[in-house]
């Protein structure tokens, strides 16, 4: 997962990261003016997620549903006009609570849902099954919000993230696709290079909207060819979040094989890199 800022102040957020990942501003008005193309050129490496908070602007990758912006009854006919307009991917963003409506909103006009970016507010770097992106930081000093997005964003991102073997210095030893017995705690057992670069991938599987569902990584126990332990089990890490929602690297340097607790709803890959 990625970490997304957006202000209405555009160098609030330089003032917080320099080299931001992601970055979304308003490219419309109601009340507050939006960023200028200064604005923007300060984020020359990052990925620029543009907002509008009028249902008639037909431009953006976000619409932003709340209080004195779009309401829900009109972001149907807004994400209907970006897609005739050859933008396939239209996001909605709302908060928690008015989620429901926005959904009650497309399907009562019929309209393909959207993509969802969630207002939370939980203060924990997690995204809600069915959304791509939430927002769990509000008014952060000097003045950001800060989200956590998905490894793809469709609409915002040029493609997919390129296979793992294309990074440098990575090889794929072998992809297994793991098919739970059932939805309760269970464990796989993985062989592994013995290097000191040997990690597991675990990747739950993303629709075409860039959405999985949430699975969860519990203890790694992982051997050498001493039969000794090695690396480290990462649910003994203070704050270590179980819950996965995109892919996850576990560096287990040194081991020949582990067994990984999991818990998943349905089939999942891992990768054994070395």
């Amino acid at each position: 997962m990625r970490t997304m800022y957006d202000a209405l102040t555009a160098r609030n957020i330089i003032k917080k990261d320099r080299r931001p990942v992601l970055v979304a501003g308003y490219i419309d008005r109601i009340k507050y003016e939006p960023w200028t193309a200064a604005d923007w050129a300060l984020f020359p490496d990052a990925l620029k997620v543009r907002i509008v908070k009028k249902a008639t602007t037909n431009d953006g990758h976000v619409l932003d549903v709340e209080p004195k912006d779009a309401a829900p009854a009109e972001a149907p006919g807004w994400a209907a006009m970006r897609r005739r307009s050859g933008f396939a991917h239209p996001t909605i963003y709302c908060n928690r609570s008015t989620w429901p409506k926005v959904k009650a909103a497309f399907a009562a006009q019929h309209v393909e849902p959207p993509l969802y970016w969630i207002a939370t507010a939980t203060g924990r770097p997690e995204i809600p099954a069915g959304a791509i992106a939430a927002q769990y930081l509000l008014d952060v000093p000097p003045g950001i919000d800060i989200s956590v997005v998905a490894d793809y964003w469709p609409g915002v991102d040029d493609a997919p993230p390129a296979p793992l073997s294309a990074e440098p210095g990575v090889e794929i030893m072998e992809r297994i696709t793991v098919t739970p017995p059932n939805a309760g705690s269970n464990t796989v057992r993985l062989n592994l290079s013995g290097s000191s670069g040997a990690a597991v991938v675990v990747r739950p599987r993303i629709d075409g909207k860039g959405v999985s569902k949430p699975m969860w990584v519990g203890n790694i126990f992982a051997w050498g060819s001493d039969k000794a332990g090695v690396g480290h089990n990462p649910k003994s890490e203070p704050g270590y979040d179980d819950r996965l929602t995109s892919h996850r690297r576990f560096a287990l340097p040194g081991a020949v094989w582990a067994d990984l607790e999991y818990s998943a709803a349905e089939p999942f890959e891992i990768d054994v890199v070395g």
